[in-house]
């Protein structure tokens, strides 16, 4: 249980308390158990405080300092962690949610799914199911799932675009494409409108599927869960740990994403834009041989890049590891192998059972 002398001068402010910490330096703060939701911590000096089982729910502790604190089971649930010093801090089975703010702190790892402390190899993950009106939850294969449609989406976007690429490299006049009853010729014009509307379509979907994974990957909280997402063999979502690597990953996840850039070639007139004579430039639009080209173009086009930026965003958001902790894998791992111990034991004494009874009726 908490040190009640300690609760009582927390409770008088926090500038009282940190003048008492600099009174009684020797002395470790107990809050075993302390009920201190909703609290104003801001800057206060826990350092070191045994905050073991805390209710620190909706706390405020922005700029607080926790150094060496040991946080193992709290509710950090909707807590304002911003700034704050966390070096050493030990989180082992403590809960946070999508509430809780951790933006710039000091001493920790930020992860997919929550916070980690490297000194004490403790992690703080979102624990908590989501809401009732969600189908999202601690469920790797579900984030595999979308992310496998995501990149088969992804790739025939690609694909999609390299067709226009060949427009511009090889400058054919027409280029056929296969159907089902046969098939189209589409100029460099028609291409890029369709491939831009497809694009359209095939990037809204992965939009979807991605944005469901990185929600269901928040909720990961095991070791396998964290092996099986990080390895999925697509460079949106793989993070890098290494800063040379993680930089080359940005430049070709920006490529990757940014592939319908390239239909702007046929969009624009480059020669009359270049003179900068803008009436030229408007003529030619009015002029696409496209059903309300002039204005369905232009649309699309910002839409695609719209959610060209989104789906960056996303890839970014998986740029953090996939975090689980220790203790509770260890304790996991134990279970498993008591449970292992228990199932041989049986299986023996089953085994044993069996040979009396055929000796019995031998």
């Amino acid at each position: 249980m908490a040190d009640s002398e300690h609760l009582m001068l927390l409770k008088q402010g926090v500038t009282t308390w940190n003048l008492w910490r600099q009174e009684h330096t020797n002395i470790r703060p107990d809050f075993r158990d302390a009920l201190l939701t909703g609290m104003d911590l801001r800057s206060a000096n826990l350092a070191a405080a045994d905050l073991s089982g805390a209710n620190l729910a909706k706390a405020n502790l922005r700029e607080a300092n926790l150094t060496e604190a040991d946080l193992r089971g709290a509710d950090l649930r909707g807590t304002d962690l911003s700034r704050a010093r966390l070096t050493g801090v030990n989180f082992s089975k403590s809960t946070i949610d999508i509430f809780t703010i951790y933006r710039d702190v000091k001493g920790c790892d930020i992860g997919v799914n929550g916070l980690y402390s490297p000194l004490t190899d403790s992690a703080a993950l979102l624990r908590i199911d989501p809401p009732g009106n969600s189908m999202q939850g601690a469920n790797a294969d579900a984030v595999i799932e979308s992310l496998r449609h995501a990149r088969k989406l992804h790739t025939f976007s690609l694909l999609l675009a390299g067709i226009a690429m060949l427009f511009i490299v090889i400058k054919p006049k027409t280029i056929t494409l296969p159907y089902l009853s046969g098939s189209f010729k589409f100029d460099d014009l028609s291409y890029s409108f369709l491939a831009m509307i497809l694009s359209t379509v095939l990037l809204s979907q992965v939009s979807s599927f991605i944005d469901s994974a990185l929600q269901g990957a928040h909720y990961l909280k095991d070791r396998r869960s964290a092996m099986l997402v990080g390895h999925f063999p697509w460079l949106l979502s793989k993070y890098e740990s290494e800063d040379s690597n993680r930089r080359q990953s940005k430049i070709m996840r920006f490529f990757l994403v940014f592939h319908p850039v390239i239909y702007l070639y046929f969009l624009m007139k480059w020669d009359v834009l270049f003179s900068g004579n803008w009436a030229d430039l408007m003529q030619h639009y009015q002029e696409i041989p496209v059903v309300f080209g002039e204005y369905m173009l232009p649309v699309f086009y910002i839409i695609l890049i719209t959610l060209c930026i989104h789906i960056f965003r996303l890839s970014e958001g998986f740029q953090k590891p996939i975090l689980f902790d220790t203790q509770t894998e260890r304790g996991r791992h134990s279970d498993m192998e008591r449970l292992a111990e228990a199932v041989e034991k049986q299986a023996s004494r089953t085994a044993e059972l069996v040979e009396l009874m055929r000796n019995r009726e031998g």
